[in-house]
């Protein structure tokens, strides 16, 4: 007898277990707006192309998606006020994200599957069944920016330098440099910087998906690292204050 209800224990768990890990539907809805990253606008879109879509991913086991690939789920066109919808049911012990195609790439910068990121440990936007997702997504406009160097420090007989180490592109020459020395206002209007829209990438307010330049001021003697978050307009090129 002993034996017998060992084993019916032993099936038991595996029951429970099997049943556990394979989960069960449940009612999940998930909506959104495609916006323009770094406004609160819905993207432009162009009458001559078809309409973005939106597409829900099922990820598979392993942390890193690009190495053990995805399974797409469903797709939906998203409408023209570039609102999408779907209302389905998911697996709960599954893991799901959303992305979007299509974009107007003469505005939009867009590879073949924008996955919109949450942080640096959750990489996607991910959905929980069973739940209502309100999710919106950030596509990255196409923009152009020249730098304005401007020295906040009051003293207009200041003797401050600020040296350039990085984040606008070709301003780097030789891995450092230009000096800007004292009471400095300064628009580097011969170069033009070709960007994304926003300050921060993928609507992520924290590094290391923002605008930022790098540099180091000498201000009283003392020098210091520092780096200055910008935010660049989208769709044309404009000139942004870098402020130090």
């Amino acid at each position: 007898m002993k034996k017998i209800a060992i084993v019916i224990l032993i099936l038991a768990i595996a029951f429970s277990y099997s049943c556990k890990k394979e989960g069960r539907m449940v009612q999940t809805t998930i909506s959104g707006t495609l916006l323009t990253n770094g406004t609160n606008d819905k993207i432009k879109m162009s009458i001559e192309i078809d309409r973005p879509q939106v597409k829900l991913y099922e990820q598979k086991d392993g942390p890193d998606i690009y190495a053990n690939g995805s399974k797409e789920i469903a797709s939906v066109t998203v409408d023209k006020n570039a609102r999408y919808n779907f209302d389905m049911e998911l697996n709960e012990q599954n893991t799901y994200f959303i992305g979007f195609r299509n974009l107007d790439t003469t505005i939009y910068i867009s590879s073949p599957d924008s996955w919109s990121v949450h942080d640096e440990t959750k990489r996607f936007n991910y959905i929980t069944p069973g739940t209502s997702n309100n999710v919106n997504l950030y596509c990255l406009a196409k923009s152009w920016v020249r730098p304005r160097f401007i020295n906040t420090n009051p003293d207009p007989n200041n003797v401050d330098v600020f040296e350039y180490r990085g984040g606008i592109g070709t301003l780097v020459q030789h891995q450092m440099g230009p000096y800007l020395h004292g009471n400095t206002d300064s628009t580097f209007s011969n170069m033009i910087h070709k960007t994304w829209s926003g300050t921060y990438k993928y609507g992520v307010q924290k590094p290391p998906y923002a605008h930022t330049i790098e540099g180091k001021l000498t201000r009283n003697g003392v020098t210091t690292d520092v780096e200055i978050e910008y935010f660049a307009p989208p769709f044309d090129t404009s000139i942004v204050d870098i402020r130090y």
